[in-house]
């Protein structure tokens, strides 16, 4: 099935392996954390630079994020586009997550110009015809820790990833949030305040 409905760009699970196993670990009563990781400013990068080293960016990323899996325990899936999902299992994946960030951090700047690496950014003319300055490719990643009992369905999880992943992409740099506001955490004991990682 992942074969199948593999993304054919990076060679990751697609949507359909992404939700069966969603919906696997749910019903087994597993304890996971799933991330959903998104690239910022993608689409003027591949404005300026082209689609082929826009490709070139998103395989690479799928690399990085199998490389830090634990790939019997964690499943890395891809979205579509710029967009991918891990489920992890790794008891550790916070620490996993911070390499993501740190790694991103080094090879992302091996696809841009000199110039531009020392400028943080490039100029485009967008729709308007206005010239707007853009910042380098960055990764956003949002996290949702979930516990047997919350959830029920793969949708449920995609809606709460998406705003985790929302909120992840509103703190400047490769960022980390952790999902862990009142009205997700309602079922469990104790409730912690939000928590957010900045991971420059």
């Amino acid at each position: 099935t992942a074969a199948r409905y593999a993304n054919p760009l990076t060679l990751l699970p697609g949507n359909v392996p992404i939700n069966e196993h969603t919906d696997r670990l749910l019903e087994s009563q597993a304890g996971f954390c799933v991330c959903y990781c998104d690239l910022d400013a993608f689409k003027p990068f591949n404005d300026i630079y082209g689609y082929r080293k826009g490709d070139e960016v998103i395989q690479v990323t799928g690399n990085m994020l199998s490389q830090v899996c634990d790939l019997e325990r964690d499943f890395v899936g891809h979205i579509g586009g710029d967009d991918f999902i891990i489920l992890f299992q790794s008891l550790d994946w916070e620490i996993r997550c911070r390499e993501v960030l740190a790694n991103f951090t080094r090879e992302i700047l091996r696809f841009f110009k000199l110039e531009h690496c020392d400028r943080g950014g490039y100029f485009s003319i967008d729709r308007k015809g206005q010239r707007v300055f853009h910042s380098l490719i960055t990764i956003s990643i949002g996290a949702v820790l979930v516990t047997p009992g919350i959830f029920s369905s793969h949708h449920e999880i995609s809606t709460i990833a998406t705003t985790a992943k929302n909120q992840a992409k509103r703190i400047p740099g490769n960022s980390l949030f952790i999902e862990q506001r009142e009205h997700y955490l309602r079922h469990l004991d104790q409730i912690n305040p939000i928590r957010s990682i900045n991971g420059n």
